[in-house]
C-alpha cells in the first residue's frame, strides 16, 4: 500500500472501525458465505484475509473457531483488531505484512479473502499473483464488497461535494473500486479461473447528513485521498454550510440500502 494510505489509516483507524461495520446478522451471513464452501471440502481449513483492517470480516469468522490469518500492512488497524479478538483468537494470527509479498509457502492455504482491497494498490496484479500462489489446489479466492443504492441522501451529499470541488477547479474521480473489480475479473478469466458472483446479504443502514459529512471530512473513502489539502479544506467547509442550509435537522437519519457481494474463484 502507498505510504500516504498507510499513514491515513493510522490516523483514522478507530473512526474507520466505527463507521465501516455490518449489523450482526449480516456479519453472520457473510461469515457463512465465506466459510461453508471451504469447510465442505477441507478439514480444519486455514483462511487468510489480505487487507484485514479492523476486522469486520475476520472477527465473526475468528469467533467461530476457524484457523485464520488476518494480514494488514498497517499496525494501527491491526491493534484495533487485536483488541477486538482478545480472548477468542486461539486459532488466529495477526500478521503485519505486504500483500504483494506474502510470507507463506506455496499451496499452504485453503482460502484467501480480499474485501474492498484491490483498488488500494496500483500494482494489484502482484497481490493477486501472491494470493493465488499460496492457495492449495481446490482452494478458494473470495472477493467481497459492499454495494449501495445511488438514490440515498448520503449519495446526494457526496454528489454535492463533487460539485463543490468542481467549482474550486478540482475534478473528483470516483468509481475506482468498481473499475478495479472489473480488471481483476478479466485477469481471473485470463488465468482460466471461473469467478462466480452472488449477493449474500442485504440490509438498511440509517445515517444522518451530519455523519455523511463527517465521513468525507475524515477521508474515510478512498476517493477522497487524492484531493489536495488546499482544495479539500474549503470544500468540506462549504459542504458543511450546505448541509446546515439544506437539512433542518442534520441529525435526522435517512436509510441507505446495502448489499454485500461475494465473488469466488477456485484454484484448480
Amino acid at each position: 500500500m502507498k505510504p500516504s494510505m498507510t499513514s491515513h489509516f493510522s490516523r483514522v483507524a478507530f473512526t474507520y472501525d466505527r463507521t465501516r461495520y455490518h449489523p450482526p446478522e449480516v456479519s453472520g451471513r457473510i461469515a457463512t458465505a465465506l466459510t461453508a464452501p471451504v469447510e465442505k471440502l477441507f478439514r480444519d481449513p486455514l483462511f487468510l484475509e489480505i487487507g484485514a483492517g479492523t476486522g469486520r470480516i475476520s472477527v465473526p469468522i475468528i469467533a467461530r473457531g476457524y484457523r485464520y490469518i488476518a494480514l494488514d500492512d498497517n499496525p494501527a488497524m491491526l491493534e484495533v483488531l487485536r483488541q477486538k479478538v482478545a480472548g477468542v483468537a486461539r486459532k488466529a494470527r495477526l500478521v503485519q505484512a505486504d500483500a504483494r509479498e506474502l510470507p507463506f509457502e506455496r499451496g499452504s492455504l485453503h482460502a484467501v479473502i480480499a474485501v474492498h482491497f484491490w483498488h488500494l494498490l496500483d500494482d494489484w496484479q502482484q497481490a493477486l499473483r501472491e494470493s493465488l500462489r499460496v492457495l492449495r489446489p481446490g482452494g478458494f479466492l473470495f472477493e467481497g464488497w459492499d454495494q449501495s443504492d445511488d438514490e440515498s441522501e448520503d449519495w446526494r451529499i457526496q454528489q454535492k461535494w463533487k460539485e463543490i470541488l468542481a467549482g474550486l477547479g478540482y475534478t473528483l474521480v470516483r468509481g475506482r473500486h468498481q473499475s478495479r473489480l472489473a480488471e481483476v475479473e478479466k485477469e481471473l478469466i485470463r488465468l482460466n479461473l471461473e469467478p462466480k458472483t452472488k449477493t449474500v446479504a442485504d440490509w438498511v443502514e440509517l445515517r444522518s447528513p451530519r455523519m455523511s459529512h463527517e465521513m468525507l471530512l475524515e477521508r474515510i473513502y478512498s476517493f477522497t485521498w487524492d484531493v489536495p489539502e488546499e482544495v479539500f479544506r474549503p470544500s468540506v467547509a462549504e459542504l458543511a454550510q450546505w448541509v446546515s442550509d439544506t437539512y433542518p435537522d442534520p441529525d435526522v437519519e435517512y436509510p441507505i440500502h446495502w448489499k454485500f457481494v461475494v465473488r469466488s474463484s477456485r484454484v484448480l
